[in-house]
């Protein structure tokens, strides 16, 4: 008697269609971080006690912070993550805006390295000086992590996103490859911060 040779064939043809459905899903939860990414543009910013702009690749992000800042949105404005060698002299530079607005209003938070020390970082700031709501200016790829970490350091405090687009375009990962890198790398970090 022939042994069946049938089951062990569907058997080796359910493993690679499970894979394949796994990777579409994948690939689906990727491409649907990309477009909402790429479609979130900040509405004009509803006045809050203070500004937190994080730092990252290009000064856009402060330079954003800045814009409200000199639109009057908050009283003051952390700059988070910012490396110790640069000073307030090379944030203007990098950034522009008006030197009477950093000299008045804008703190500089150098203790972060990670997005999960801008949010400790943000929370010890916001709590020391009893603000309840708050601005965050960080890249559009980078916002909804953020707000995920920001919001379990200080769950109790109302955070209004405001995104800006910078060097990585999470409107162009199937075009751009330095596109494609920074939001896969982002989109993986997110779904990891997501389920833990």
């Amino acid at each position: 008697m022939k042994p069946d040779r049938s089951l062990s064939r569907r058997g080796f043809g359910f493993f690679p269609a499970v894979v394949l459905v796994v990777l579409a899903l994948v690939a689906f939860d990727f491409l649907m971080f990309a477009r909402r990414a790429s479609e979130s543009v900040p509405a004009t910013a509803r006045q809050a006690d203070a500004i937190v702009a994080l730092t990252g690749g290009s000064g856009l992000r402060i330079a954003a912070g800045i814009d409200l800042m000199s639109a009057g949105r908050g009283q003051r404005l952390l700059i988070s993550g910012v490396n110790p060698d640069v000073d307030m002299d090379d944030l203007i530079a990098l950034a522009g805006g008006s030197p009477d607005i950093y000299a008045c209003c804008v703190d500089i938070g150098y203790r972060a390295e990670t997005t999960i020390g801008n949010a400790e970082e943000t929370a010890a700031w916001a709590y020391e000086r009893g603000y309840t709501h708050l601005i965050i200016v960080t890249s559009d790829y980078h916002m909804a992590r953020s707000l995920l970490l920001l919001q379990r350091a200080m769950p109790d405090i109302t955070l209004q996103p405001y995104p800006v687009r910078t060097v990585v375009d999470p409107s162009a990962v199937l075009g751009d490859s330095k596109s494609f890198r920074g939001v896969l790398t982002e989109w993986a970090k997110w779904r990891v911060t997501a389920l833990g």
